[in-house]
């Protein structure tokens, strides 16, 4: 075959279904029908300086305006074609020694905020244990070999560590860009890290009596331990089927809303000392 020979259509499309790149489409797509701001392809100077890319990060379009008030989630997603089951694994166990300040990612304006009393982050998103793991594992087949293989997918976990760098880097330029703050305006912001998965995802357990239990799930979570130059940082990674994304997104909108309409109402309160003139 020469340079100049056509390629069949067909042949190109199940290359790009294969490759993952029609699934980030599918996600900007679905996204963007169900009235989430959305930009694919965004840049990131990694911790070395060097330019890499999130595949997609999304908001919320506001349904309801409430004056002064901003509650929203930034979802910092990356995508991952497997053709191939991905495993979760190595339960994550409460230990004093958890950082578990670090498991929800938010910046909070102005700061100390007037209504700390009413808003507490972690009980909020749920900075906890529950279906929580340590490792993340791939199967696959060697070449010509039938049996499957588990072993650490490299490019996955290499996207996964891209996504919590650009995290971590927009909770410190929220912190900066809002140091000023002195309370005209009321932010909470979260920013809440996924990986999408197109095909199977399981979770692996290990019982009482040693046997091993899997289970297809969902949306399983992964406690992420990286460095940020001599810095130690931890990220909790939600792993979510694509089929899944769009309810789960839909759940935590609902929950910033309710959180605003909290705030809007103590805002708007006597008990804020605000009144109804800075609702």
């Amino acid at each position: 075959m020469t340079t100049n020979d056509q390629i069949a259509i067909d042949v190109i499309r199940k290359s790009l279904e294969r490759s993952g790149y029609l699934m980030k489409s599918r996600i900007v797509s679905a996204l963007d029908a169900s009235d989430f701001f959305v930009e694919p392809n965004v840049s990131i100077k990694g911790t070395e300086g060097q330019q890499r890319a999130i595949d997609i990060t999304t908001e919320a379009r506001s349904r309801v305006h409430r004056p002064g008030i901003s509650v929203k989630t930034t979802f910092v997603i990356q995508a991952f074609n497997n053709a191939y089951p991905i495993v979760l694994l190595t339960e994550r166990p409460s230990t004093p020694h958890a950082d578990f300040e670090s498991y929800v990612k938010f910046g909070i304006s102005p700061d100390p905020c007037p209504f700390h009393e009413k808003f507490h982050p972690y009980e909020e998103r749920a900075a906890d244990w529950h279906n929580l793991f340590s490792e993340l594992c791939m199967l696959a087949k060697e070449q010509d070999q039938e049996e499957l293989v588990a072993g650490p997918p490299l490019e996955v976990l290499s996207a996964v560590l891209r996504a919590c760098e650009y995290t971590e880097q927009e909770v410190d330029s929220f912190k900066d860009w809002t140091s000023e703050e002195i309370g005209k305006y009321w932010r909470v912001f979260f920013w809440h890290t996924l990986l999408v998965v197109s095909g199977q995802l399981l979770t692996a357990k290990v019982g009482a009596d040693g046997a091993v239990q899997l289970q297809e799930v969902p949306l399983a979570r992964l406690e992420v331990n990286w460095h940020d130059g001599s810095e130690r940082k931890t990220t909790v990674v939600e792993v979510i089927r694509e089929d899944f994304l769009l309810e789960r997104l839909e759940v935590l909108r609902a929950q910033d809303d309710a959180i605003e309409q909290r705030i809007h109402e103590f805002r708007i309160s006597p008990e804020s000392g605000l009144g109804a003139s800075q609702g």
